[in-house]
Protein backbone atom coordinates (compact mmCIF):
# COMPACT_ATOMS: atom_id res chain seq x y z
CA UNK A 1 0.00 0.00 0.00
CA UNK A 2 2.14 2.99 -1.42
CA UNK A 3 1.74 6.35 0.36
CA UNK A 4 2.86 9.14 -1.79
CA UNK A 5 2.97 12.31 -0.42
CA UNK A 6 3.36 16.18 -2.42
CA UNK A 7 3.41 20.16 -1.22
CA UNK A 8 3.33 23.27 -2.56
CA UNK A 9 2.74 26.94 -1.15
CA UNK A 10 0.08 28.93 -2.63
CA UNK A 11 0.01 32.75 -2.11
CA UNK A 12 -3.79 32.80 -0.65
CA UNK A 13 -5.77 32.32 2.24
CA UNK A 14 -6.87 28.71 2.65
CA UNK A 15 -10.72 29.22 1.84
CA UNK A 16 -9.88 30.22 -1.72
CA UNK A 17 -8.20 27.01 -2.79
CA UNK A 18 -10.60 25.07 -0.36
CA UNK A 19 -13.39 26.27 -2.76
CA UNK A 20 -11.55 25.76 -5.63
CA UNK A 21 -11.28 21.72 -4.90
CA UNK A 22 -14.59 21.75 -3.83
CA UNK A 23 -15.69 22.92 -7.33
CA UNK A 24 -15.47 19.54 -9.10
CA UNK A 25 -16.31 20.73 -12.39
CA UNK A 26 -14.47 23.78 -12.79
CA UNK A 27 -11.30 21.97 -12.21
CA UNK A 28 -11.37 22.32 -16.65
CA UNK A 29 -10.76 26.02 -15.84
CA UNK A 30 -7.33 25.43 -13.86
CA UNK A 31 -6.02 21.70 -14.90
CA UNK A 32 -5.34 20.48 -18.26
CA UNK A 33 -5.77 17.25 -20.24
CA UNK A 34 -3.10 14.95 -19.54
CA UNK A 35 -3.33 11.07 -19.93
CA UNK A 36 -4.47 10.36 -16.54
CA UNK A 37 -7.14 13.26 -16.20
CA UNK A 38 -9.78 14.77 -19.06
CA UNK A 39 -12.78 16.04 -16.80
CA UNK A 40 -14.71 15.58 -13.57
CA UNK A 41 -18.52 15.39 -13.76
CA UNK A 42 -20.32 15.41 -10.45
CA UNK A 43 -23.11 12.82 -10.24
CA UNK A 44 -25.16 13.64 -7.27
CA UNK A 45 -26.36 17.32 -6.42
CA UNK A 46 -25.02 19.89 -5.10
CA UNK A 47 -23.86 21.43 -2.72
CA UNK A 48 -20.75 19.32 -2.21
CA UNK A 49 -20.89 17.82 0.81
CA UNK A 50 -19.67 14.09 2.31
CA UNK A 51 -21.07 11.39 0.35
CA UNK A 52 -20.79 13.58 -3.23
CA UNK A 53 -20.19 11.41 -5.67
CA UNK A 54 -18.76 11.99 -8.89
CA UNK A 55 -17.11 10.21 -11.68
CA UNK A 56 -12.96 11.57 -12.66
CA UNK A 57 -12.41 10.69 -16.48
CA UNK A 58 -8.97 10.65 -18.21
CA UNK A 59 -7.80 8.80 -21.46
CA UNK A 60 -6.46 5.86 -20.23
CA UNK A 61 -8.74 5.43 -16.64
CA UNK A 62 -12.28 6.26 -15.29
CA UNK A 63 -12.63 6.47 -11.66
CA UNK A 64 -15.42 6.10 -9.88
CA UNK A 65 -15.06 8.93 -6.88
CA UNK A 66 -16.59 9.61 -3.31
CA UNK A 67 -15.94 13.16 -1.15
CA UNK A 68 -15.53 10.73 2.15
CA UNK A 69 -15.21 14.18 4.48
CA UNK A 70 -14.73 18.09 4.25
CA UNK A 71 -13.11 20.41 7.10
CA UNK A 72 -13.93 24.00 5.62
CA UNK A 73 -10.99 25.37 4.43
CA UNK A 74 -8.73 22.85 6.12
CA UNK A 75 -9.11 19.43 4.66
CA UNK A 76 -10.62 17.48 1.77
CA UNK A 77 -10.81 13.39 1.26
CA UNK A 78 -11.60 11.97 -1.67
CA UNK A 79 -12.24 8.05 -2.35
CA UNK A 80 -11.68 7.24 -6.07
CA UNK A 81 -12.16 3.12 -7.21
CA UNK A 82 -11.28 2.34 -11.15
CA UNK A 83 -13.65 -0.83 -10.91
CA UNK A 84 -16.10 -0.36 -8.11
CA UNK A 85 -17.65 -3.57 -8.83
CA UNK A 86 -14.57 -5.74 -8.12
CA UNK A 87 -15.75 -9.19 -7.13
CA UNK A 88 -12.93 -11.62 -6.76
CA UNK A 89 -9.36 -11.10 -6.01
CA UNK A 90 -8.02 -11.84 -9.77
CA UNK A 91 -10.38 -8.49 -10.56
CA UNK A 92 -7.84 -5.54 -11.58
CA UNK A 93 -8.05 -1.86 -10.06
CA UNK A 94 -7.08 0.53 -8.31
CA UNK A 95 -8.54 2.15 -4.96
CA UNK A 96 -7.25 5.26 -4.15
CA UNK A 97 -7.80 7.70 -1.19
CA UNK A 98 -6.45 11.44 -2.05
CA UNK A 99 -6.34 13.84 1.26
CA UNK A 100 -5.58 17.55 0.68
CA UNK A 101 -4.72 19.88 4.00
CA UNK A 102 -4.85 23.14 3.69
CA UNK A 103 -2.60 24.80 6.26
CA UNK A 104 -1.69 28.81 6.42
CA UNK A 105 1.62 29.57 6.69
CA UNK A 106 3.40 33.55 6.13
CA UNK A 107 3.51 33.46 2.31
CA UNK A 108 -0.26 32.46 1.89
CA UNK A 109 -1.03 28.53 2.40
CA UNK A 110 0.77 25.04 2.37
CA UNK A 111 -1.35 22.82 0.25
CA UNK A 112 -0.68 18.97 1.02
CA UNK A 113 -1.76 16.58 -1.21
CA UNK A 114 -1.46 12.66 0.03
CA UNK A 115 -2.29 9.52 -1.65
CA UNK A 116 -2.73 6.04 -0.83
CA UNK A 117 -2.98 3.31 -3.38
CA UNK A 118 -4.53 -0.15 -3.56
CA UNK A 119 -3.92 -1.71 -6.72
CA UNK A 120 -5.23 -5.11 -7.33
CA UNK A 121 -4.95 -7.76 -9.99
CA UNK A 122 -2.61 -6.73 -13.01
CA UNK A 123 -2.56 -3.30 -11.88
CA UNK A 124 -0.35 -4.88 -8.53
CA UNK A 125 1.70 -6.39 -11.36
CA UNK A 126 2.33 -2.91 -12.86
CA UNK A 127 2.41 -1.03 -9.90
CA UNK A 128 5.99 0.55 -10.46
CA UNK A 129 5.16 1.62 -13.51
CA UNK A 130 1.57 3.20 -12.23
CA UNK A 131 3.40 5.00 -9.31
CA UNK A 132 5.39 6.58 -11.70
CA UNK A 133 2.62 8.32 -13.53
CA UNK A 134 0.39 8.78 -10.59
CA UNK A 135 3.39 10.74 -9.01
CA UNK A 136 4.06 12.95 -12.01
CA UNK A 137 0.11 13.60 -12.42
CA UNK A 138 0.06 14.78 -8.65
CA UNK A 139 3.05 17.31 -9.27
CA UNK A 140 1.09 17.95 -12.26
CA UNK A 141 -1.61 18.82 -10.57
CA UNK A 142 -0.15 21.09 -7.78
CA UNK A 143 1.80 22.82 -9.90
CA UNK A 144 -1.24 23.46 -12.07
CA UNK A 145 -3.13 24.64 -9.06
CA UNK A 146 -0.46 27.07 -7.86
CA UNK A 147 0.06 28.92 -11.24
CA UNK A 148 -3.60 29.59 -11.66
CA UNK A 149 -3.99 30.48 -7.75
CA UNK A 150 -1.15 32.54 -7.66
CA UNK A 151 -1.86 34.35 -11.06
CA UNK A 152 -5.02 35.93 -9.30
CA UNK A 153 -3.09 37.50 -6.59
CA UNK A 154 -4.50 40.75 -5.71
Amino acid sequence: MPKLRFQTTIQRQPDPIYQLLLDLPGYKVWLPSSNMYAETVLTSDYPVRPGTTYVDRGQSSVMQGEIVELEPAKRIVFHQVTNPQRRSWLASGLDITIRYTLQPVAEGTRVTRELILHAHGLFFLLQATLLRLIRAENERILSAMKSYMDARVS
